[in-house]
């Protein structure tokens, strides 16, 4: 008789878990990191007043914001503004995602809050994440681990050798997050509630560039 099959929601995953269980090795360096340091957009770019005044809504609100008033009053215009819209690719929220792992007796899976993926209705190759954004005072999870494990996932459904790309965000702060093979890269925050929101924004048209280039070849 073949054992059942044993589940674990991606919200109960910590980071460290992930590694040990699929072999992941963590890094804190990358040469995107580097290269993200020189990405800027000009002052008097065509969206800078709006992404100002994102910022100065954040730092006026974030200590107080809830999950869903953080995604409704900020992050959700935020991402309007990179406008990851392609004929290539589609954003999906909040749709499901399940993997199995040790010769098919265990599953997880979980909803992503945001994916970038080919298909109109079902997505197919996801290859950027915003999942698990929390609030300023909201620390009784790992967001770092739930982002992780939907990454993994992605990468197994996938079967490419692509890079899959995330963020996640503990309040003001915001980190990527990149996975090549079994090595995975966290950056230091992005502070959206100081200038480093305008570097964030430039490395969101970054990804939104690349995740173009990427759905034009799979």
């Amino acid at each position: 008789m073949k054992p059942k099959t044993k589940n674990k929601p991606f919200k109960d995953w910590q980071y460290e878990e992930v590694e040990q269980a699929f072999g992941l090795t963590r890094h804190f360096e990358h040469e995107l990191f580097d290269r993200f340091k020189t990405f800027k957009i000009p002052q008097d770019h065509e969206s800078a007043k709006e992404i100002e005044s994102l910022r100065k809504l954040a730092l006026e609100y974030i200590e107080s914001w809830n999950e869903d008033e953080y995604k409704f009053m900020f992050i959700s215009p935020f991402f309007r503004v990179v406008n990851f819209v392609s004929q290539y690719y589609k954003v999906f929220t909040q749709r499901p995602l399940s993997v199995k792992y040790d010769n098919d007796t265990k599953t997880t899976n979980g909803n992503v809050e945001f994916m970038l993926a080919k298909g109109k209705q079902i997505p197919q190759k996801p290859h950027f994440f915003l999942h698990e954004y929390k609030p300023e005072k909201n620390r009784d999870n790992d967001p770092l681990g739930q982002l992780l494990i939907a990454m993994f996932a992605s990468q197994k459904l996938n079967q490419d050798d692509k890079p899959i790309y995330g963020i996640y965000v503990n309040g003001r702060n915001w980190f990527i997050v990149i996975l090549e093979g079994s090595n995975y890269s966290t950056s230091n925050p992005y502070v959206v509630t100081s200038e480093d929101i305008f570097d964030l924004f430039a490395v969101l048209l970054f990804f939104k560039q690349e995740m173009e280039t990427l759905y034009q070849q799979i």
